[in-house]
């Protein structure tokens, strides 16, 4: 049996057929490597901003740990807070700012009622929850039982 060839129009043709699958595998390939590049460099770049975001949602019936809290503007911090220890108590603040403001008005900003029985607390013994979910905001406990309520309350 004789092998059937093809004529130079059917060679083009066929070519033609796999130039276009190739270029189309290379386009999508390339695509997808900038997608992925630009995704990588915009996490790098806004990763605070990101992670901020995440804790503002996540934390939301937690116990927030002092060192993500302002403790002069009752707020969550996008970095990491200062520790410093004034009056054998040890306090979070975003800058020395807010350190100072403490020093100069202690028993307003140090001070604060439990957010559900009212209580009066320090804020250095107190658990730190956030007042809303996605919101910066911050609110204080006496203990693990009224934070829980007062979640419990506000789920209602």
């Amino acid at each position: 049996m004789k092998k059937k060839e093809l004529s130079k129009q059917q060679l083009r043709e066929k070519q033609k057929i796999e130039n276009k699958k190739f270029n189309r595998t290379l386009i999508i390939s390339f695509s997808l490597l900038m997608v992925a590049t630009v995704s990588v460099l915009t996490f790098y770049t806004y990763k605070c901003d990101t992670r901020f975001f995440y804790h503002k949602w996540v934390w939301y019936e937690e116990e927030i740990p002092g060192e993500w809290a302002c403790m002069n503007g009752d707020d969550l911090q996008l970095h990491k807070s200062s520790k410093v220890s004034y009056k054998n108590k040890v306090y979070y603040f975003c800058s020395e700012e807010c350190f100072n403001h403490l020093v100069k008005h202690f028993t307003e900003v140090a001070m604060v009622p439990d957010a559900f029985s009212g209580d009066s607390i320090n804020k250095s013994d107190a658990l730190i929850g956030l007042k809303e979910k996605g919101e910066p905001e911050l609110v204080y406990f006496k203990n693990k039982q009224t934070m829980n309520e007062y979640y419990e309350q506000r789920n209602k």
